[in-house]
């Protein structure tokens, strides 16, 4: 016993000291639950986030893929009209050596403004025509045998082969994206990379891509929706294809000539949706005085055929009519119509196939001023008994009195929302300082975060007892 000290206060401090103590292991619970909820919450975030920008991402790479075959199927398309104008030139020069001849009467009975092209282009075909005698005059007959009968019919076939995969392999990429099943797979596998325990699924509250594309097809719901396809291809064409036109006029000479003219017209046109149609002509055209009565009056239009040549491939649907051909119809018409159309080569008939435009994938929306962009909203989720807290997984574990510091999480699990858009621009302006818009033509969508909708909100806070999410 301590001098001067009341036997009575032995051990008062113990009680004190046990309060304090279950105080300090408590607020030592309550922070360690805090701090691994707040890691957990992070963590979720931070999947939430990256199973959303891949999600995202793949219906970025599907529209980008979708432009790139849509380009791909357009050069393919521009291949096969190539060929067709290549078929049709091919019998024109051949028939331009032919009538190499009349072509050189042309040229020393009229007075032209340019008389050295005139004698150039006789010279050619002359040359051309002597060669071809020299050979036995088989020689330009070989080579149309075998552009018409192998090469043309096997490069259309193999083109119009890649077209039909091509937008088979569309189809079955928008097949496999159909209701986010192939979105959610890719969000989940992430999730789970960062945490096995994690579950990620697709908000379909705001889930827009099935609708944000359409397939514009033969047989559409509103007829036949290839117009735009076929406008893309059309203005696609190359210089040579599109028009091979010149003329090579002659002066008007008072009482001697008037409106001479040499007139090269020709080109390659779609016509329809399922037909290529090529045609080259050269006509002469020009008027002498000295006709009518006493002589005394101009004669008509001469419109003497010099060259010709059509080609034609189509999809079985019959003959669709003819295009502009560089304005062959309407401008050496007579050769257009006596010569060129009923000796129209016919490859379908020498063994190419072709299937006409094909089913091709766009925005549902063609509006030049829509602001075309689609979403997709990714809850990631961890049950409470995976969580790494005193109430979870971990291996503190209060009892007793402790246990009401054991964390909770309502509906039985904690979660994260994270949104990604895909948009279209381009990483680098244009040269031209024009504005491009999106399509599925230009393979320019990307991806961002972006914050959850209302609806995206409302969604998550009812799977778990309608807590509000911040």
């Amino acid at each position: 016993m301590t001098p001067g000290r009341p036997s009575g206060s032995r051990g008062q401090a113990l009680a004190l000291g046990m309060f304090f103590l279950f105080g300090a292991a408590g607020i030592l619970y309550f922070m360690f639950n805090t701090g691994q909820t707040v890691d957990e919450k992070i963590r979720l975030t931070n999947a939430a986030d990256a199973a959303a920008y891949s999600a995202a991402t793949l219906e970025a790479r599907a529209l980008n893929y979708d432009a790139y075959v849509n380009r791909a199927m357009v050069a393919n398309e521009i291949a096969i009209a190539q060929m067709v104008s290549l078929v049709s030139w091919l019998h024109y020069t051949g028939r331009l050596i032919d009538n190499a001849g009349a072509l050189g009467s042309i040229a020393s009975t009229w007075l032209f403004d340019d008389p050295v092209a005139v004698a150039q282009l006789a010279g050619v075909a002359g040359a051309s025509w002597y060669a071809d005698l020299l050979s036995g005059n088989q020689g330009v007959a070989v080579l149309l045998d075998f552009t018409d009968h192998l090469l043309a019919p096997a490069v259309i076939t193999a083109h119009n082969a890649a077209v039909v995969a091509l937008s088979a392999s569309q189809s079955a990429l928008h097949a496999s994206l159909l209701a986010g099943i192939a979105q959610r797979s890719l969000a989940d596998e992430v999730a789970k990379r960062i945490d096995p325990a994690m579950t990620a699924e697709v908000v379909l509250t705001s889930y827009d891509f099935d609708g944000f594309t359409k397939s514009y097809a033969k047989n559409g719901g509103g007829g036949d929706e290839r117009g735009r396809f076929a406008d893309v291809t059309s203005r696609s064409r190359d210089p040579f294809t599109r028009e091979r036109d010149w003329t090579i006029s002659g002066p008007t000479i008072l009482l001697v000539q008037k409106d001479v003219a040499l007139k090269r017209r020709g080109g390659t046109d779609l016509v329809g949706y399922d037909e290529w149609r090529a045609m080259d002509t050269l006509e002469h055209h020009g008027q002498r005085f000295g006709c009518g009565k006493f002589g005394l009056d101009w004669c008509g239009d001469v419109q003497q055929s010099v060259a010709w040549g059509a080609a034609e491939v189509d999809a079985g649907e019959g003959d669709q009519g003819h295009g502009y051909h560089g304005g062959s119809y309407a401008e050496n018409s007579r050769t257009s119509k006596k010569h060129a159309d009923p000796e129209m080569v016919r490859l379908n008939g020498l063994g190419a196939v072709f299937s006409g435009l094909p089913d091709s994938r766009d925005a549902a929306n063609l509006d030049p001023s829509a602001d075309l962009r689609t979403g997709i909203t990714i809850r990631v989720s961890k049950p409470r008994g995976a969580l790494r807290t005193s109430g979870g997984a971990s291996i503190i574990q209060p009892s007793g009195r402790l246990a009401q510091f054991a964390a909770s999480a309502p509906g039985g699990e904690i979660a994260a929302l994270s949104r990604a858009v895909v948009f279209f621009e381009r990483p680098v302006a244009r040269a031209d300082g024009q504005e491009e818009l999106a399509s599925l033509y230009n393979p320019y969508w990307q991806v961002r975060l972006v914050a959850a909708t209302a609806a995206d909100r409302a969604y998550a806070a009812a799977r778990q007892g309608g807590l509000a999410l911040p």
